[in-house]
């Protein structure tokens, strides 16, 4: 079974105006025209028998849908590591909304990603006597 947020390899099947129908680990799947590099560079467009890697945005669709953009699968890299956090830890609440664009340009550093997700969900404080969230007033 596909899972969101994994990479697979994947092999195109067909090519239509719209997307890239995919064959990934048994499965069969979507790549929608935008998820592929090609809409947003040089890069060429896909042909059927072409292998790439891509991510799984959404598998409960039928076909699921994936992308092969990079930023996809750096964000999807990124949140498989926080998912297992929030099935170990669940959130107490109490979380928070901030406006980083704000907080790094008064820090003068752009914080990591993950970061920016454990504050919305766990909130501030000391996490597990050894992380400080500390997202600011």
């Amino acid at each position: 079974m596909l899972a969101d947020h994994q990479e697979y390899d994947v092999v195109v099947t067909a090519v239509a105006p719209v997307g890239t129908a995919v064959h990934a680990a048994g499965h069969d799947g979507f790549i929608v025209q935008a998820k592929h590099p090609s809409w947003w560079s040089d890069t060429p467009r896909a042909a059927v028998g072409d292998r790439m890697r891509a991510v799984v945005l959404d598998a409960t669709r039928t076909p699921p849908r994936f992308s092969a953009l990079p930023s996809d699968m750096q964000t999807a890299r990124s949140l498989r590591h926080t998912e297992p956090l929030v099935r170990l830890c669940p959130p107490p609440g109490g979380g928070r909304t901030l406006k980083w664009a704000a907080v790094e340009e008064a820090l003068g550093i752009a914080l990591p990603n993950d970061y920016k997700r454990l504050v919305p969900t766990y909130g501030g404080g000391l996490f597990a006597g050894v992380l400080w969230l500390r997202p600011g007033s």
